[in-house]
């Protein structure tokens, strides 16, 4: 979940989430719109506040890909070798 999305549904302020994480309001605003990528710390603090629900991977966009059970380490072509 994308911290705008999480603040929009908790109804939380920008203002207070940065009071809660020891950032500034501005930084809040930057990570919500993509402008700024958190450090470590800061994108560990935001998932310990939104108890999981915003993860460091939502910040970078990382697509997690499934590997293939069948076999063919994930180059498969329905079934043709």
């Amino acid at each position: 979940m994308k911290l705008s999305e999480w603040l929009k549904a908790t109804k939380t302020k920008k203002s207070v989430f940065a009071d809660r994480i020891g950032v500034s309001p501005s930084t809040v605003t930057r990570l919500c719109d993509g402008s700024l990528m958190p450090n470590v710390e800061t994108a560990h603090r935001a998932w310990a506040e939104t108890g999981g629900a915003v993860t460091p991977n939502d910040f970078y966009g990382f697509v997690i890909i499934k590997a293939a059970s069948d076999g063919s380490g994930g180059n498969s072509q329905n079934g043709k070798v």
